[in-house]
């Protein structure tokens, strides 16, 4: 397993990464994973159960030192790959990867038997325009991510917008498989309200809004801190949490500053373990995804299937991808850069105690259902058998 992760750093990609790979060696493989040396000293919650070779990050250092690491991932894969004799090679897309997934198909000439995966979270290009990329570098991303299609035997895409969106460029997806994403539903899982609330200090006779994630722009931030207002003076007993970090961690401080009082709470970014004590904390879980980019290949949000796991009711906005939160009655769908329709939902569910508890216990039924590791796996090991 190959892809662009930090291990001592508890985000999306980590989780994500650690544990599908945790999965597979549940299945008797053998797993190696190749992953960026840790900018912290500690790997904290890496598994035993799978091993890890580290490459120089080359996300740190001057233009030319991270050119150097990334070069230097060649002969560290190549290595790994004759020492390893691999029957799965399975990455997680960024850039780079067109260029590894082009010295492993030169490999093929040889009589190596392997299977090579390439899973695409979101659509790099998109992501990295809204970020203000240069549109010759954006090109250049949309250009690496189409032609690593070819480069593979299957293609796994997390939701069907980005499937359909190798379709419009005319890729065959014959062998793309949509596969959405995970929880740990043995770690997330619901605990006493009140205890999580008393363990991290909060009051438990107030009712706590909650977001959980990397403070981006596509997460719609902006439009939870515009609703804030509304709800606190509609119910005065509630709280807002914002866990995690990111690049609007800044804009966000500076926002939640109008705020002279201890409403509002930031946490920074918290430990995985942490995670579980804070979402539970939350009354409700909100996750006002933005329609820019978010839109057009749809979301398969891993703190949408941490908060079910949890049994925490969700608003979140009307974005394909999103879709079974309503029709499964496990939370409300909002118009996505509306913060007026956002804080009206918030105080609607604020006021039904009731159908709070019934959303979270359907939530959690779900995850079992659909949202565990071991789900996607056996969707992942289907398509590689087909």
């Amino acid at each position: 397993m190959v892809g662009p992760v930090d291990f001592s750093i508890d985000n999306a990609p980590k989780v994500h990464f650690s544990n599908l790979a945790k999965e597979f060696s549940k299945r008797g493989f053998d797993v190696l994973c190749l992953a960026y040396t840790p900018k912290k000293s500690t790997i904290g919650t890496v598994a035993d159960k799978f091993k890890v070779s580290f490459s120089p990050n080359p996300l740190i250092g001057n233009m030319f030192l991270r050119v150097f690491k990334y070069l230097f991932l060649v002969p560290l894969l190549l290595w790994h790959f004759f020492r390893f004799t691999p029957h799965i090679i399975y990455f997680r897309f960024s850039p780079p990867a067109f260029f590894y997934l082009l010295i492993l198909n030169l490999l093929k000439i040889f009589p190596f038997n392997f299977r090579i995966v390439l899973e695409f979270n979101d659509w790099v290009s998109e992501q990295r325009a809204i970020q203000g990329e240069r549109k010759l570098k954006v090109r250049l991303i949309d250009f690496l991510q189409l032609k690593s299609v070819v480069l593979v035997d299957y293609v796994r895409v997390v939701t069907s917008g980005i499937k359909d969106k190798l379709n419009s460029f005319g890729v065959d997806c014959g062998k793309a498989a949509v596969i959405g994403n995970g929880t740990d539903i043995n770690h997330f899982k619901p605990i006493n309200k009140s205890d999580a609330k008393e363990k991290l200090g909060l009051d438990s006779d107030c009712l706590y809004v909650g977001f959980i994630g990397n403070f981006s722009i596509w997460q719609g931030l902006d439009y939870l801190i515009q609703a804030i207002p509304g709800v606190l003076k509609a119910n005065k007993n509630t709280r807002f949490i914002l866990v995690g970090g990111g690049p609007e961690m800044s804009k966000i401080q500076k926002k939640i500053s109008q705020f002279k009082n201890k409403k509002i709470l930031l946490t920074g970014r918290v430990s995985y373990n942490e995670a579980v004590r804070y979402i539970n904390a939350f009354d409700i879980g909100v996750a006002p995804f933005i329609e820019e980019r978010n839109a057009s290949i749809g979301l398969s949000p891993l703190k949408i299937r941490d908060y079910a796991a949890c049994g925490v009711p969700i608003i979140t906005s009307r974005i394909a991808g999103l879709e079974m939160v309503e029709e499964e009655e496990i939370g409300i769908l909002v118009p996505p850069d509306d913060s007026v329709a956002l804080g009206r939902a918030i105080i609607e569910l604020l006021n039904k105690t009731e159908i709070r508890k019934e959303m979270g216990k359907k939530g959690r039924k779900i995850a079992e259902k659909y949202y565990s590791w071991e789900k996607i796996v056996n969707q992942i090991l289907e398509l590689i058998s087909q």
